[in-house]
């Protein structure tokens, strides 16, 4: 396991992050639904939303808040252009790496699923999930580890660039049987664009009435990070360009960076 990388560490250049003065309903929505305050039946949270609507700059800070609370089980964060990280091959490795870290009574147990059986890593996610970390957190509990004071989460983000259709909504399902029967109380934030395929998995009977949905919409409008995003990013321009000295330190002004945000139309992509 030791060539799995931890997917927290290597993605916190991927998205800008979000301001701390916006998206607190968001945030805090969502940190709410890990503790269970609301929707405390809903163990999977899917947030949907366009291209650049701040999808991942959410799932990075939600991560980073979770980690400093000890709540964060895992993460993984599809991108399409990186080959190690448009697949499913290294998912289940990934999240029980990382759950190693976080609970390192798991090693020895993770080890010993591995020796039983090395071509572990060869067979479907579901029995990576299990053998990997659902039956080590299993027995972990049986011999007495105490998880009712850890609520538990595991993001995923990017799933729509993850290969293709078929896997993206196999792994969804992957993870509802896996979880939804685990006596311990672990949350699933799954956050994409709304395509169809993905909507129609989610309105699935053995699904549905598990999930809770948040959509990135007007409602939570990104302009505040969007103009923070480009503040930030001029700002180290202006200090660290080959040519910062001949840039003025006005440079490109209010107005400018209003225009911009502007015509972003709530599309981090844009900026």
């Amino acid at each position: 396991m030791g060539a799995v990388y931890n997917s927290l560490e290597r993605q916190k250049l991927d998205a800008p992050k979000c301001h701390p003065n916006t998206r607190v309903a968001v945030i805090q929505r969502l940190i709410d639904w890990i503790i269970g305050d609301i929707a405390f039946a809903a163990l999977i949270l899917w947030l949907y939303g366009a291209a650049g609507a701040g999808k991942s700059a959410i799932a990075q800070t939600l991560a980073e808040r979770c980690a400093t609370q000890g709540s964060l089980l895992a993460t993984f964060f599809f991108w399409k252009s990186a080959a190690e990280r448009n697949n499913i091959d290294r998912f289940a490795a990934t999240i029980a790496y990382q759950a190693v870290r976080v609970i390192p009574e798991l090693r020895l147990l993770i080890e010993d699923a591995i020796e039983s059986d090395p071509m572990v890593f060869h067979h479907s996610v579901d029995t990576q999930l299990n053998k990997l970390l659902l039956e080590p957190l299993q027995r972990l509990q049986s011999e007495g580890f105490d998880f009712r004071n850890c609520p538990f989460v595991i993001i995923i983000d990017g799933l729509d660039e993850c290969q293709d259709d078929p896997i993206q909504s196999s792994l969804i399902k992957s993870l509802a049987t896996a979880f939804l029967r685990s006596p311990l109380r672990i949350r699933i934030l799954i956050a994409s664009r709304p395509e169809i395929h993905l909507q129609t998995t989610f309105n699935s009977p053995s699904i549905e009435p598990h999930l809770s949905r948040l959509a990135l919409s007007g409602e939570y409008s990104p302009d505040e990070d969007i103009r923070q995003f480009l503040e930030d990013s001029f700002e180290t321009m202006r200090q660290e360009h080959p040519l910062a000295s001949r840039i003025p330190p006005s440079w490109p002004g209010p107005e400018i960076l209003r225009e911009i945000t502007q015509k972003s139309s709530g599309q981090f992509i844009f900026a």
